[in-house]
């Protein structure tokens, strides 16, 4: 909540003008207990899960034909969206508890603790995107490192195991984990807001930005338009279907975003080999398909 009761008062400890978003942001939040406004992160968790899908899940629907084309795994039997996003709303029960109750009070907590600001001034464009690229190379460091040991003996039987039970996956098997994982995996998202604080909105941007890049990385689609076709480094789902086609005992591509861990370490040969297997494969189909032309 914040210490001002007008947007005059506001202005006064500024000093100076509200920005247009800082005007909004005031009218929105400044009466609101701080508990309220960080429980805003289960909106942002039910809202993006049961948006984010819909692209993919209508391209499959209405055109079917170009998705097999561009699916990374097409020998395997894909079931209708509408009954893959029931099992995914049955199966996510747990998951959905946890952002409605737990989570965001933890979330809270911990955000009072770390130093997270909720009231004015807002954070500049270049404040934000500075802290996206802290928090995301934090957090993609971090994860990476947490995903190997999800892969030791010990932590694929304990805890992984589930979450490669969907070897050709779809988005919604980004949150088909138990609940330990994921809830290590949260954690690293807040190493980065621990180490730089910011504002709660900007932490918001990168809850936004991981769940669809989550969704995106297990969608086993790579089409023209994907965002690895794009992005340096980032993966996508090429990379990512690839760690679940290989299964318990791949010891390739762990990151979760970009990929310059697996690079740096080495744990992206088994994927190089098995691209390089497959350009190779083709080449041949292709030459064998002239010759008998």
């Amino acid at each position: 909540m914040m210490p001002y009761g007008t947007a005059a008062e506001a202005e006064a400890a500024l000093g100076r003008s509200m920005t247009w978003a800082e005007a909004l942001w005031f009218r929105y939040s400044a009466g609101m207990p701080d508990l309220w406004l960080t429980w805003h992160v289960s909106l942002v968790y039910l809202v993006l899960y049961a948006l984010v899908p819909l692209p993919v899940m209508v391209i499959q629907k209405l055109a079917p034909g170009y998705a097999l084309r561009h699916k990374l795994q097409p020998g395997v039997p894909e079931p209708s969206p509408v009954s893959t996003y029931v099992e995914y709303i049955r199966d996510s029960r747990g998951v959905t508890l946890a952002a409605l109750g737990p989570f965001p009070l933890i979330y809270s907590i911990a955000f009072k603790l770390f130093g997270v600001r909720t009231g004015l001034p807002l954070p500049s464009v270049w404040e934000t995107a500075t802290h996206l690229v802290v928090y995301s190379l934090v957090e993609d460091y971090t994860s990476y490192w947490l995903h190997r040991f999800l892969h030791t003996r010990w932590g694929y039987e304990k805890i992984h195991r589930v979450h490669h039970e969907k070897t050709a996956p779809s988005g919604f098997a980004a949150a088909y984990a138990t609940g330990t994982e994921l809830s290590l995996y949260l954690t690293t998202l807040f190493l980065g807001p621990a180490i730089v604080p910011s504002h709660v909105t900007t932490h918001w941007l990168l809850f936004s930005i991981r769940i669809m890049e989550a969704f995106d990385t297990h969608s086993g689609y790579h089409f023209p338009f994907s965002l690895a076709r794009f992005i340096p480094f980032y993966g996508g789902a090429e990379f990512h279907d690839y760690h679940h086609y290989a299964g318990e005992k791949t010891r390739s591509n762990f990151s979760s975003v970009f990929t310059y861990c697996d690079y740096i370490y080495g744990t992206n040969k088994g994927y190089m080999y098995h691209k390089r297997s497959l350009a190779e494969l083709k080449t041949k189909e292709a030459e064998h398909s002239g010759k008998e032309d």
